[in-house]
């Protein structure tokens, strides 16, 4: 899901270099030529590409000509309609794509630094997050920033990680899964409780041991949200094998399974407020059970500003409501800042 908030900035120029010189040291190119290369790779045919890219396809065949005359070498294999990339293809396409990132970057940093252009962010995260977290926030920041063009995609944490990476989004809030290949910056920790039905033989303790719902039918997210890994690591780690009898994405779902009579639902504590629950009782783990929410963005390219200050914005407001609640918090080894938690957010009404 994308819901973009403003009309997004006009097209960048596509000329990086222009002619001139005749130093066969110096390649005379333009961003197009790279841009061509890198749709008929990811594509393997000319017309799907020439299609994406709105030209003719003898005017793509041209462009493709022309830069592997300037390179000197052979960039695809042709087998009738269908091509594949040499070796040396391969080996320019992760560059060619690295070329084209940090020259619309370059451009995006300098109009937003003349003052020119509309300033735009792509924010991720999962449906939970959006929607029992971010919404107060993100309505503060778009209140306090109505000029900004604000971009935000609903996926899968293992979806999240892969738009950051590949620059399809500037930052995400998301759950890591032992390591992230994004940079990274702690926003907060949350409990997982054990939800079980009011009528449940466990609904009376206070807490639950993982030995304790051995027998007990598991119901969880699917795997690409990673709060799903977390929990079934937790168990194996504890010895216990879960039996994970259903996995289902919406919460609400998985509440009426558990309301049912269907298993138990370890769930992250945002999602068990006493108004939530409605014939559920949310237990803790007699060991802590927890999962970190991580501000992820790319190690490799700038961040355009309006990213910039929405990050720092995020992390601003999550600071602000934990200080207000909590007081001062022990610092973390791993982070060197205190942790916030869901009790702190969601203290605040």
């Amino acid at each position: 899901m994308t819901i973009v908030l403003s009309r997004p900035a006009s097209p960048v120029p596509t000329k990086l270099f222009t002619s001139g010189g005749s130093d066969d040291d110096w390649l005379s190119m333009e961003l197009n030529l790279f841009k061509a290369f890198v749709a008929v790779a990811e594509s393997r045919s000319f017309r799907r590409a020439a299609a994406s890219l709105h030209v003719t396809q003898p005017a793509l065949s041209r462009q493709i000509a022309r830069l592997e005359a300037e390179l000197g070498t052979q960039l695809f294999e042709r087998y009738g309609r269908h091509v594949e990339c040499t070796s040396e293809g391969q080996f320019l396409l992760p560059l060619a794509e690295a070329i084209i990132a940090r020259t619309d970057d370059t451009v995006s940093m300098m109009r937003e630094r003349a003052g020119a252009g509309t300033s735009a962010a792509r924010l991720g995260a999962t449906g939970m997050v959006f929607a029992h977290l971010l919404t107060p926030i993100l309505t503060g920041f778009i209140t306090a920033y109505p000029t900004v063009a604000l971009d935000l995609t609903e996926a899968s944490d293992v979806d999240l990680e892969e738009a950051v990476i590949d620059g399809k989004l500037d930052c995400g809030v998301y759950t890591p899964w032992k390591s992230t290949r994004a940079a990274a910056r702690h926003l907060l920790t949350e409990e997982i409780l054990a939800v079980v039905s009011r009528n449940h033989p466990l609904a009376s303790y206070p807490t639950v041991s993982f030995q304790m719902l051995a027998k007990e039918n598991i119901l969880l997210p699917p795997a690409p949200l990673n709060v799903s890994s977390i929990i079934a690591d937790a168990f194996r780690r504890a010895g216990v094998e879960p039996r994970i009898s259903h996995r289902v994405l919406y919460p609400e779902l998985i509440k009426n399974l558990v309301r049912t009579g269907w298993g138990v639902a370890p769930m992250p504590k945002m999602l068990t407020s006493p108004e939530a629950l409605g014939g559920l009782v949310a237990i803790p783990f007699e060991e802590r059970l927890e999962r970190d929410l991580l501000i992820i963005y790319p190690w490799d390219r700038p961040l355009p500003a309006a990213a910039r200050v929405l990050m720092a914005h995020l992390h601003r407001q999550v600071t602000v409501e934990a200080a207000r609640s909590a007081g001062p918090r022990p610092v973390s080894d791993r982070s060197r800042r205190p942790r916030r938690t869901v009790d702190d957010m969601q203290s605040q009404g």
